[in-house]
């Protein structure tokens, strides 16, 4: 390696670095009066070309490269009536009876358990590993260089970006992108959510061969029609590996848990599932959940179905922020309430240093009205958190239980942001 430090003496051999010029004084001038006329010209025709050039570029170049914009079907949420209740309990025992009539042997396992196998693998070319690189030092001052890696699975494409769901892993060296095929790419990370510890990244395959341009993103589909015992699959990395899966059922679900801002559906498998970079497909192929960190010590897993994650995800790809407040809260069963118990919706928790938090409302609140719109339960709360933006300033109306009943309380709130 070459020393900067050396000086450079030089080649009296090379008539180009050692040239020396002499010219007459009068010739000299000429020269000069003619540069500075040459420069005064091209001043003046060199502004209007740059103005007319730099309004050109703007226009028809840098206005292409317009931030991301996808728009994500969403569902809602439906209650059961009793005449679905006992049409589907009437369908699964004919399905029951079905199968009973039916003589299953090992080869019919072996059938089924391939037929699975292959709905998963027909979407291995949607997942990518990612890879970030992050620097640090140790107590003798020598440097560090620690890679972290997990999965990812393409949910859209933009112009000539994929769109990435993927763990929440940004770092300050940046992230690669790595495709089945063993190509690998800088991404940029356009989105993230601390809650749901989830983020969204861009990758340009502009460059890139076309059997990746070619990826067809996996379908988002609809968690509200998940049923117990049904099959799932696992792909990402459901075992700790890139690119493995894993075939379960779903044994529980759990259609009101409450999360920080809102509630949503759990989903249990029976297995246990790495949270880092895991997602379930249902038998269709469609993207039905997201394993998650919600509880690393159960021998089962959960996940966040898909359809409770559908606002946030279109809102981190399109660069809009999503509303922060970091309440967990409950319906009140005004049946079981006590007496003189205002309507509203029960604070459960508060998460330290989130808005809430910092302007003084308690676990044990009951906020009744946000802004100008009233709050009387969950699902109310959850659809008010998805309107509101990222420092927006509002009234939050609470009734805090004491010794002499309900005191009415209001916080002047500044909205924070999710990511």
């Amino acid at each position: 390696m070459p020393d900067t430090k050396k000086e450079h003496e030089p080649d009296e051999k090379n008539p180009f670095i050692k040239q020396t010029i002499i010219e007459d004084n009068k010739e000299r001038n000429k020269k000069v009066i003619s540069a500075a006329c040459l420069a005064i010209v091209f001043g003046m025709v060199a502004g209007p070309s740059m103005a007319l050039t730099s309004h050109i570029i703007n226009k028809n170049i840098l206005s292409k490269k317009t931030k991301t914009t996808i728009e994500i079907p969403k569902e809602e949420t439906t209650v059961e009536s009793s005449e679905e209740a006992e049409s589907s309990e009437h369908v699964e025992d004919i399905v029951a009876s079905a199968i009973e009539s039916i003589d299953l042997n090992e080869k019919n396992l072996v059938q089924m358990y391939e037929s699975l196998s292959k709905v998963a693998e027909k979407k291995d070319n949607t997942i990518v590993k990612i890879s970030a690189v992050t620097t640090d030092t140790d107590w003798f001052n020598n440097t560090l260089q620690n890679e972290s890696s997990c999965s990812g699975i393409i949910i859209a494409k933009s112009g000539d970006s994929l769109i990435v769901l993927a763990p929440n892993m940004e770092k300050e060296g940046g992230i690669k992108v790595g495709f089945y095929d063993g190509s690998n790419q800088e991404a940029t990370v356009i989105g993230s959510d601390q809650l749901t510890n989830l983020m969204i990244l861009s990758v340009d395959i502009s460059s890139m061969e076309e059997k990746i341009k070619s990826i067809e993103p996996v379908v988002l589909g609809n968690s509200y029609q998940l049923k117990k015992g049904a099959f799932i699959l696992a792909v990402g990395s459901p075992v700790g590996v890139s690119r493995s899966i894993d075939i379960g059922n779903i044994t529980a679900i759990d259609k009101n848990a409450s999360f920080f801002d809102g509630y949503g559906r759990v989903i249990y498998c029976d297995k246990h599932l790495d949270s880092i970079g895991t997602f379930l497909i249902d038998t269709s192929g469609n993207l039905v959940g997201v394993v998650s960190n919600l509880d690393d010590s159960s021998s089962i897993s959960m996940a966040y179905g898909i359809s409770d994650l559908k606002v946030l995800i279109e809102n981190m790809t399109n660069g809009v922020g999503s509303a922060y407040l970091g309440v967990r809260a409950l319906d009140i069963d005004k049946d079981k309430a006590p007496e003189g118990m205002p309507s509203g919706i029960y604070v459960s928790e508060v998460r330290t240093d989130s808005p809430a938090y910092n302007i003084g409302i308690q676990s044990g609140d009951i906020i009744s009205m946000i802004g100008n719109e009233e709050v009387n339960s969950i699902t109310g709360f959850k659809n008010i958190m998805e309107k509101l933006k990222p420092n927006q300033v509002l009234n939050i109306k609470v009734n805090r239980s004491g010794k002499d009943g309900f005191t009415e309380l209001n916080f002047e709130t500044t909205i924070g942001a999710r990511s």
